[in-house]
């Protein structure tokens, strides 16, 4: 699993379709989808529905989500480390 693959699920369930996700983040919708498929096959279980009108989250997939926005927010946090000041001790 990447993170790459979980920011794309995140990204899906906020636009509620695999192809405005994938122009969202400037992927092609076949790669996008590929990708999504890959990370579920991985996991063993559906992330999404897919249904004429887009997709729609699976309750395995509403948990799985759970868990992938909380890796966003720390990845987030991770990202902001570089903007602290370092503070030197001297004994």
């Amino acid at each position: 699993m990447k993170t790459e693959q979980i920011l794309l699920a995140i990204t899906i369930n906020e636009c509620g379709s695999i192809t405005k996700a994938a122009q969202k983040l400037f992927m092609a919708q076949p790669n996008a989808s590929n990708a999504v498929q890959s990370l579920e096959k991985e996991l063993g279980y559906s992330i999404f529905e897919r249904t004429p009108n887009g997709i729609r989250t699976t309750p395995k997939g509403e948990k799985f989500l759970q868990y992938a926005y909380s890796i966003q927010r720390n990845l987030n946090n991770i990202s902001l480390l570089k903007d602290e000041k370092e503070r030197v001790r001297l004994f």
